[in-house]
């Protein structure tokens, strides 16, 4: 989440007349995140999010919300989208889609304890045993857009700009890859994108599930992969193996690993941490400016984070999955 595009107090009192929200009382812009604008809403009637798609299409946008119906329809705990005046959640703005979302209670964590673990796999294991949306894994709109195409290609670009050791280091793992076959682990919706920032919490207690809009279809086991590297490791980038412990047992207690997708585990959290290794070397590179037409905040994450991590899974192997 961040801010690029700017929307005034008075451009926000007019989207609000088209829905039946309240009247609007003040906006705050969202610093946390990469690729959307989003504003805190608070009207006469409560509190929401606004989200203003600044680099997906339309249509794109479309399976986004209806995933989050399906989600908060099956009992996940997730925003739920707000239709207007004429059953509309999905409308645009400066030619550019926007949804409106219930603002859920509750804090990100920046540091991580086992009961949090465990909430947070409970709740992951829930959406992927789900039977989300009749949408086949061919369809382009459930496609990874961070997929092996996008990895291999980023790569290539990248490589050359690259000093030496991290070069070889990314030119190494692509190598590996792609001698790696998925075609046997359990598939389906998967986040793909739940960090800390992108969870809340009161106290140890799970309140919500926030930021599906890089949800894709893809192997289970590679949400958890993305999943335990932002949860379980420490400063230094290592595993803490009784985090990983607690959350790889919760999740299980909801939908036990098959001995395939425990056999790609290693694999698994390297090839996590490369994706978010080279999402974040991708937006150092790009000036802000270009990302949006406007912005005034805007969050980027440091690269090295996922490096680290990524060179720590290569120098010790995961512990075995219980």
């Amino acid at each position: 989440m961040s801010v690029y595009t700017v929307i005034s107090d008075d451009e926000f009192s007019e989207i609000l007349k088209h829905y039946s929200l309240g009247d609007f009382l003040h906006a705050q812009g969202i610093q946390s995140g990469i690729e959307n604008t989003n504003y805190f809403l608070t009207t006469t009637k409560g509190e929401y999010v606004f989200t203003l798609f600044e680099k997906i299409s339309r249509q794109q946008a479309e399976f986004y919300i209806s995933l989050l119906k399906n989600l908060s329809s099956a009992g996940i705990r997730c925003p739920q989208p707000q239709p207007d005046k004429h059953a509309q959640t999905l409308k645009s703005f400066n030619d550019k889609p926007f949804t409106l979302v219930t603002r859920l209670n509750g804090v990100n964590v920046t540091t991580t304890n086992e009961n949090q673990c465990q909430a947070i796999a409970i709740e992951l294991a829930k959406i992927h045993s789900t039977p989300l949306m009749n949408l086949s894994p061919t369809d382009q709109l459930v496609q990874n857009r961070r997929g092996k195409e996008w990895r291999d290609n980023l790569a290539k670009t990248l490589i050359p700009k690259l000093n030496s050791h991290d070069a070889k280091l990314l030119a190494t793992q692509i190598e590996q890859f792609q001698s790696f076959d998925d075609s046997q682990l359990p598939k389906g919706i998967i986040h793909s994108d739940l960090f800390k920032d992108n969870a809340l919490f009161e106290g140890d207690q799970l309140t919500g599930i926030i930021d599906f809009y890089d949800a894709c279809y893809d192997a289970y086991i590679y949400d958890l992969a993305i999943t335990v590297n932002a949860w379980c490791c420490t400063k230094a980038g290592k595993l803490n193996h009784s985090l990983v412990s607690a959350f790889l047992q919760a999740y299980q207690s909801i939908r036990p690993l098959t001995d395939t997708e425990k056999e790609a585990w290693p694999t698994m959290l390297k090839m996590a941490a490369t994706r978010f290794w080279l999402s974040r070397l991708e937006d150092s590179l790009v000036p802000v400016t270009e990302l949006a037409g406007q912005n005034t905040l805007t969050h980027r994450k440091d690269p090295a984070e996922f490096q680290q991590i990524l060179e720590n899974h290569i120098r010790s192997v995961s512990r075995a999955l219980a």
